[in-house]
């Protein structure tokens, strides 16, 4: 009767974790999609124009570079704290998002808002990897993928409603009392016991690698146009130094923030390899397909907004059936398959642009499966792969690499599509300034009264280089599809039961 009572507890904790990782990744998807709607009614309420891109700099910064440190505090120190400090970080930063007055403050905001993000959806997946066996995750990642799925397709349409019969405000206070909500649920329902042992924290390595990442990131979210401008390239070079001087005092530190075995075990080589180049793939979808949707195509901003909702549809149906299939034919399937449809649709959507929406819809939901299935595969196998004491930098380190990659690939497709907005506009001799073009297609003011053979000139041009641009993507989804091929084989078990060192306490 006691062991039935235990294993009743135990379950029922779980389904509460289970609960509490959902809620979180609700949290995180409708804050990526939601600000963005809202985002002309914040410009024209604090006056921010020209300083509105730092919104999204500054909460991408926050939110990317402390996230190896916040998993290697949640391997050294445990997971509950250090989601909750995390958790607690972002609700008050979307509190202060909420009452910001001026521009500068509302940045300032952000900036706090992303760095609890940071510790928040990696240490989440993180618990789901120690709570739930490798069988059982299988099963329920699906369904975390299915809440970022509609909860990214959800978000812009509620951000909308709330913009045009509330007040933008409401869109941060809404994360408070879910953020709440996340933070007693975890506390009451996780138990977390673990080996009691004397950390240092790596403060030299954790300084290099957040100054090289943070001056990437910096000099990326910039002007794509000024990439190779000596400025530019001096920064690079810093950058180049930081993280060669990081790798170096990394192989003498007594506990790394990026443990070696992340660049030792084959497995976990690729998964990150995977997540840097379909990040590009990603991000670059996401930020230049809405352009092609209004510039090219003449359709409204909600039309553009909802451009890539079949890649977002396909994403969380594929991870539904991803878990099962796992089970059945092992990562190294289901991870190729996965990404040889990411190199399809990226194919498809580059060399029939223009063939008509169901041709480019049915693309994108190719896209949308391949990641579902071969990310979703990796993170399970990178989990099941490595002892407790390191889960949580193998977890984070899918996101890290996912965001930098995709932040690497938006800045060199951007310095792509003005390249060849240049030529093409020096070529036909459209306009002296390049940013003209795209700048009269996006008003739909300016478009109206532009002669027909000069709006003519101006979508062919946009038109090429954006389809240079979306070449640029199927480059990137080749890597993908390389790199799936070099998945081991063989299934991987950690030296180290997780049960050892963590486990649910009643």
């Amino acid at each position: 009767m006691t062991n039935d009572n235990e294993h009743h507890k135990n379950t029922t904790s779980k389904v509460w974790v289970m609960v509490t990782v959902m809620l979180a990744m609700v949290l995180a998807a409708l804050d990526m999609t939601i600000v963005g709607t809202a985002m002309p009614s914040i410009i024209n309420d604090l006056h921010g124009l020209a300083t509105y891109s730092w919104v999204f700099s500054a909460y991408l910064l926050t939110s990317t570079v402390p996230v190896p440190i916040f998993s290697k505090l949640a391997d050294m120190y445990g997971r509950k704290r250090l989601f909750l400090i995390g958790a607690g970080i972002f609700t008050i930063g979307s509190l202060l998002c909420g009452v910001a007055v001026t521009m500068p403050q509302l940045i300032a905001f952000r900036a706090i808002q992303g760095l609890g993000a940071a510790g928040v959806l990696p240490i989440a997946l993180t618990i789901i990897g120690d709570v739930f066996t490798m069988e059982q995750r299988a099963r329920i990642q699906g369904f975390f993928s299915a809440v970022w799925g509609i909860s990214a397709v959800v978000g812009p349409l509620l951000g909308a409603v709330i913009v045009e019969y509330t007040n933008w405000r409401l869109v941060f206070y809404l994360n408070v009392p879910i953020g709440i909500l996340v933070m007693i649920v975890l506390a009451l329902s996780f138990k977390e016991r673990k080996s009691v042992t004397k950390h240092r924290l790596d403060w030299l390595g954790t300084i290099l690698l957040s100054a090289g990442v943070t001056l990437l990131l910096l000099t990326l979210v910039q002007d794509s146009s000024h990439l190779l401008s000596p400025s530019a390239i001096a920064m690079f070079t810093l950058v180049l130094a930081c993280l060669i001087a990081f790798a170096w005092w990394e192989r003498r530190a007594t506990e790394p923030v990026l443990p070696s075995i992340l660049f030792q075990h084959r497995m976990l080589l690729v998964a990150n390899g995977v997540n840097l180049f379909a990040g590009a793939v990603m991000f670059g979808l996401i930020s230049y397909l809405p352009l092609f949707v209004q510039g090219v195509e003449g359709g409204s901003p909600t039309l553009a907004g909802r451009a890539i909702t079949p890649m977002l549809i396909g994403w969380p149906l594929a991870a539904l059936v991803a878990g099962p299939i796992l089970l059945r034919v092992g990562f190294r399937i289901i991870g190729i398959v996965g990404g040889l449809l990411i190199a399809v649709g990226s194919a498809i959507l580059a060399a029939a642009l223009n063939s008509g929406q169901v041709t480019v819809d049915g693309a994108l939901f190719l896209i949308g499966v391949g990641m579902g299935l071969s990310l979703t595969g990796l993170l399970i196998a990178a989990q099941n792969a490595v002892p407790w004491n390191v889960r949580g930098a193998v977890t984070g380190s899918s996101q890290f690499f996912r965001t930098i990659g995709g932040s690497i690939g938006v800045a060199l497709m951007g310095a792509i599509l003005n390249a060849q907005l240049t030529t093409r506009a020096i070529a036909t001799h459209a306009a002296t300034n390049p940013s003209l073009i795209t700048e009269s297609l996006l008003s739909a003011n300016v478009r109206a009264m532009l002669p027909n053979s000069v709006l003519t000139t101006y979508v062919h041009i946009l038109n090429g280089s954006l389809r240079d641009v979306f070449i640029s993507g199927f480059i990137f989804s080749l890597a993908v599809a390389v790199l799936v091929l070099l998945i081991p084989s063989k299934r991987t078990e950690p030296k180290t039961s997780s049960q050892s060192v963590h486990q649910m306490s009643s």
